[in-house]
Parts: structure tokens; sequence; C-alpha cells
């Protein structure tokens, strides 16, 4: 399956398509991290974003689950120089992405577009999953809503207060889209959570007499 990925400033690379047909656009940003790629992928600091990793293969150990920052990709789309096709004791990151209607390219430069990010800085992109249509992707990216002018954390935000129980420190954490390692971390000190919407008043938040405040990225 063919697919294409247009950047504002007019570069356009073609490659694999993976997962689902269809097509996203958003800013382009890239992790350099060697492992870690469904971590990153289900993270809600990367919502409104297409991900691409630096590391010349990924998917080498399936989709666990376990490791899901959120319950969903908060990914738009996924861009990696070549996708692993094993192992076969877990599902498959192709196969994961299918599955889930996520877009993704594979066997593109990456290292070329990462240079160019870390020298331009992020640009929007657009990416096309069974379409190499490149004139439509580079307008379809320069037509993208710059990240900035979006209102994201409504979205990764939880929608009502919850309370995880600890008999340690009492904490009130702002959900701006926790990740479940900052929830972990905080447990393993036996912390007692109050977790609130973005949105919270103040008096709500203080209400629970907390002897810390949490504030999530």
């Amino acid at each position: 399956m063919k697919a294409v990925l247009g950047l504002e400033d007019g570069t356009c690379v073609t490659g694999e398509g993976f997962g689902a047909e269809g097509e996203c656009s958003g800013e382009l940003v890239f992790s350099t991290q060697m492992g870690g790629y469904m971590e990153a992928l289900t993270d809600p600091s990367y919502h409104g974003q297409i991900l691409m990793f630096t590391f010349p293969t990924i998917g080498n150990y399936g989709v666990d689950r376990m490791n899901f920052q959120a319950p969903r990709v908060w990914a738009l789309g996924c861009v990696a120089r070549e996708i692993c096709a094993v192992p076969e004791v877990r599902p498959a990151f192709a196969d994961f992405f299918e599955e889930n209607g996520l877009l993704g390219i594979q066997g593109v430069d990456t290292r070329m577009l990462t240079v160019k990010t870390r020298v331009q800085g992020t640009l929007r992109a657009a990416l096309l999953v069974g379409d190499e249509d490149a004139g439509r992707a580079v307008d379809m990216a320069r037509r993208a809503k710059p990240i900035s002018d979006a209102e994201l954390i409504p979205a990764v935000s939880c929608t009502e207060p919850y309370h995880i129980a600890g008999r340690g420190k009492r904490i009130a954490v702002i959900d701006l889209g926790i990740k479940k390692n900052m929830i972990i971390s905080l447990r393993h000190r036996d912390a007692d959570l109050h977790v609130f919407p973005y949105n919270s008043a103040p008096d709500q938040v203080m209400a629970c007499r907390p002897d810390a405040l949490f504030i999530s990225n």
C-alpha cells in the first residue's frame, strides 16, 4: 500500500503505508528513543502530532498493552524507517495499527526528515495512506491548523474527578493528559491521589485538603 508524507515547506516523501487507509495532518515531531515505541504513541503529549522514530527499526517486540501510557494511541500517525514484522508471540506492530484504524508510513528517509525538523523546527505535515498524491499532501500540510492554535487539553484530560487511595501524603493531581507512569511513580510513594479534570475550580481542588499539588504535562 502506497503512502506519502508531505511537509509545509514543500518536502514530500513516499513510502509503504501500514495500518489503515486514510489521512491526517498535524505537527511532525521525532523521538530518538531506541525502545518504548508504544509508550510514546500512547502518550497524550503527542496528541495532534505525527510521531517519527529515528531508530532504524521499531516494532521488534510487538505490542504489549502493559506498556500503554493511556488506553489508546494519541499520536495522529507514525513515521518509521522500517517496521519489524516479528515477533509472533504478541500482536505485530503493523497488525495492531490495521486493527485499530491507525495510520503509518515506513521506508522513508527518517534521518533527512529529522535533520530538517531539528534545523527548521517542528513543521506541519500531512500523511496519506493508500494515496500518493504529493501535491495534495503538501497542500494539506500547509492548511493544517498550527498546534499552538489547537485546544488539545480537553481531549486528553479526565472528565470527572477520581480517587486512588493511599496511606501517604494527599496529592491533588491536575490532569492535563497524565501518563500511566506518572500515576505509578506517585503510587510507589504510597501517595493518596485525588485526580481532577483540567478545568476544575480551585475551591473544588482544595476541598480535598492536599499536602501537595501535582500538575501533569
